[in-house]
């Protein structure tokens, strides 16, 4: 481009010059690669609704849990082994969390008539003792139940050589008893759980939920028959995911159930309805010392001849994660112009891949020693003639010397090459002696 010297020299324009070459061969490779963008530029379009404009979910989640579970406890009065038969409805196994999530008791071990006194620790690895030495008063160990005392007692009447340390805790202390085998409300995997999941676009100014008017009550989701139905046998959950309810069930899990909704807002095309899956979130496989499942404890108080007391409850079951994701989508003009500007360069391909094939085998190529006479260079003698029409060569400028004389001047001048622009007159050069 010429330097800006005049207005004249300002207001031009300047466009490329455009070497068409009349080739069967490279027409049909250009048309070629030209479908070829065009169809994937318009499948990428049209499969992945390029021309929306899309936003994120935002959603709320409620949920209902219903079942009834019939347990039968074994419980020792008075030196004999009992079963005790009770009734579990939804205010025993469910529990309030907070977020997407809620929690449903499988299992659970008891320490009934705790209050609060002197007695000795469970028996575990720290709080065993010998003498009141090994006891620390004051000292309180973060997997003890209490207070220690100093003094080293023995556990229990029958077994007076096993001792542990004094505490005051919550007595008589919980004891470190497994998980009963199978669980206690193992019939947990026939409750249902109805999923209410409110969604908006706030963009696209779209609210909807995942019941539809026409659900009914007493359906239940199949992946198959019924897809769009909001409860959920919790046993149809663990046989989606791959995983068995009774074995899970003794010492509690994770399971995720996975929301997503792509919702197509276009009115020709309106489509937005939720797609439900399932997968469990802990890690099955961690070992038996690394506390595996999933549990927690809480208290029932009360009060026993003007004493407070209270019944603690270690509670194993299923804590279900109601995760929810998705976009939706709206047509957009300026998305359809960005996306059409963005892939007009692809067909440009085409003029790269020909352009290599002219360069790369031109006739450099074809007079290689390695083969003089190999009849498939022939071709090659049409590439060297299109690169001859479409490429220029240009050799670099050498620096040469001048020498100019004038004849009221006892001496030469000699003179750079490039300063010749300029008249002879102002160049001044370098003096030469002419002896």
């Amino acid at each position: 481009m010429p330097a800006c010297c005049s207005w004249s020299d300002v207001l031009q324009y300047e466009t490329n010059k455009v070497t068409r070459i009349q080739s069967m061969n490279y027409g049909t490779i250009k048309w070629l690669l030209h479908v070829i963008v065009f169809s994937y530029v318009s499948f990428a379009l049209v499969s992945d609704k390029l021309y929306q404009r899309k936003e994120s979910v935002i959603s709320s989640v409620h949920t209902k849990v219903k079942g009834i579970a019939e347990v039968t406890e074994n419980v020792t009065e008075g030196g004999v082994l009992k079963s005790l038969h009770s009734v579990f409805d939804t205010a025993d196994y469910t529990f309030p969390l907070q977020g997407n999530s809620f929690f449903v008791m499988t299992n659970f071990l008891k320490s009934e008539g705790q209050e609060q006194k002197r007695c000795p620790e469970y028996p575990r690895r720290g709080a065993q003792c010998d003498s009141n030495k090994d006891c620390k008063e004051g000292w309180m160990d973060p997997q003890s139940k209490g207070i220690q005392t100093g003094k080293c007692i023995p556990y229990d009447d029958k077994n007076k050589k096993e001792k542990t340390c004094e505490v005051f805790a919550w007595c008589p202390t919980e004891e470190g008893k497994e998980a009963p085998r199978p669980a206690l409300l193992r019939s947990a995997e026939n409750f249902t759980v109805l999923i209410k999941n409110n969604i908006d676009f706030p963009g696209h100014n779209y609210t909807t939920r995942n019941i539809l008017p026409d659900t009914g009550i007493l359906c239940t989701f199949h992946k198959i028959h019924n897809p769009q139905c909001p409860i959920f046998r919790l046993g149809d959950i663990f046989q989606e995911a791959g995983e068995n309810f009774s074995e899970v069930a003794v010492q509690g899990g994770i399971m995720g159930i996975e929301i997503y909704w792509d919702c197509n807002l276009d009115s020709w095309s309106h489509h937005c309805y939720p797609r439900y899956s399932f997968r469990r979130l802990d890690d099955k496989y961690t070992n038996e010392s690394l506390v595996p499942g999933y549990n927690f404890r809480y208290a029932k108080y009360y009060k026993e001849n003007n004493v407070e007391k209270r019944t603690l409850i270690k509670a194993y079951g299923i804590r279900f994660d109601i995760l929810v994701f998705g976009t939706g989508g709206k047509f957009d003009i300026i998305q359809l112009v960005v996306y059409i500007g963005s892939t007009l360069s692809y067909f440009g391909l085409a003029t790269v891949f020909i352009d290599l094939l002219i360069n790369t085998y031109s006739s450099a190529f074809c007079r290689s020693s390695v083969y003089p006479y190999c009849t498939c260079c022939e071709p090659c003698a049409v590439n060297e003639y299109y690169y001859r029409k479409k490429c220029e060569s240009v050799v670099e400028p050498k620096r040469t010397l001048k020498y100019v004389s004038f004849v009221d001047e006892p001496y030469i001048r000699m003179v750079d090459q490039q300063l010749l622009g300029k008249s002879l007159q102002v160049v001044k050069g370098q003096e030469v002696p002419t002896w």
